[in-house]
């Protein structure tokens, strides 16, 4: 049975933590310590062997990240998890950079708890493997690049050090960070399908060999970053339903000569409205936007594809080819020809 320290400066939730119903139907884990602050912590987790920590981030004495920092650099626990209230979560994900396993928000959820002692359970079960920690970012790091969070770099950057300690050689290297790439890509691809109509997954989710001078971990933490704003290069900031509803029918369908007027007819709403509204959440107007997805859709094409420039532009529903040209190099800095022999050469046709 693996023991837990209940970390909180509040006795009452300490209390009521150790009652949890949870505790008393898992036969894997059990709360045996608890703390008021991170010194206390500390004290317990040097003078006994504690398999996992559950702690505040905010605490009088010692807070939780201090606790987490000082028990990482000592290796007195690796299994710690923050809790943090809603307003805490920036505390958090910063726990997450310092190498907390996970955290939890308050009021704590009992299926987010089960599910988190199960992770916990195979983490502890995998860590003399020297697989769990590896495995405990890669189920962050698919998360925060579907949010466009900058920090899945810090956690690339993270993977990519520990691959390094314990792989020196050049060809092995390669394969274990492409193996990463591999298994990035298996998890953020279901979410991501129209994407294959704006970028080359094969290559995205591949990394090259490095030049001379190249670092591993450099290299590995810009593919990472480049992922990130690939499968984002859509994102806006708008919590409205109505907008990311429109911006979902747009990506997935953009080869489906769309208007305002059909967009709006698809989606139940006034046209004036839907363009009143676009422009207000987004800075910009609905055509201007769907426009820009439609030079996307055009940059893929004359990349990846072997179609004619005549032919792009019908499918994306210019019937004037010379127009077309004229929107791509407006938009792009080049024409459709000059962006081509990027990619093809001279058979920019």
């Amino acid at each position: 049975m693996y023991s837990i320290c209940i970390v909180d400066d509040r006795e009452i939730f300490r209390r009521q933590f150790k009652r949890f119903a949870l505790f008393r139907s898992n036969e894997d884990f059990q709360v045996k310590y608890e703390a008021r602050n991170g010194q206390e912590a500390l004290e317990i987790l040097r003078s006994t062997s504690v398999d996992m920590v559950i702690t505040d981030i905010r605490m009088p004495i010692m807070d939780g990240l201090e606790l987490l920092k000082t028990a990482k650099e000592e290796k007195l626990c690796s299994c710690i998890v923050l809790l943090s209230e809603y307003s805490d979560f920036t505390y958090a994900k910063q726990g997450i950079v310092l190498g907390a396993f996970d955290y939890l928000v308050k009021p704590i959820d009992m299926g987010m708890l089960g599910d988190l002692l199960e992770r916990a359970k195979e983490y502890l079960r995998s860590r003399a493997q020297g697989i769990a920690q590896s495995n405990s970012e890669m189920r962050i790091l698919p998360g925060l690049i579907l949010k466009n969070d900058s920090y899945a770099e810090v956690v690339g950057k993270q993977i990519a050090e520990r691959i390094l300690l314990s792989e020196t050689d050049a060809d092995g290297l390669y394969l274990r960070l492409n193996e990463v790439l591999h298994q990035l890509r298996e998890k953020v691809e279901p979410d991501l399908s129209y994407m294959e109509k704006y970028c080359c997954f094969d290559e995205l989710f591949l990394l090259k060999p490095i030049q001379n001078g190249e670092s591993w971990v450099d290299v590995f933490v810009e593919k990472i970053r480049e992922i990130r704003m690939s499968v984002n290069k859509f994102f806006v900031s708008t919590k409205n339903e109505l907008i990311l509803s429109v911006i979902n029918l747009i990506v997935r369908n953009i080869e489906d000569n769309l208007s305002l007027q059909s967009v709006a007819r698809l989606l139940f709403v006034n046209k004036a409205y839907l363009s009143h509204l676009f422009k207000q959440e987004l800075g910009i107007g609905f055509t201007d936007y769907l426009v820009s997805v439609k030079i996307e859709r055009a940059k893929y094409l004359l990349g990846y594809s072997q179609m004619k420039i005549y032919e792009i532009s019908t499918q994306l529903g210019y019937s004037d080819t010379e127009y077309f040209s004229r929107v791509f190099k407006q938009i792009t800095g080049k024409k459709p020809t000059e962006y081509r022999e990027m990619f093809f050469g001279g058979d920019a046709g």
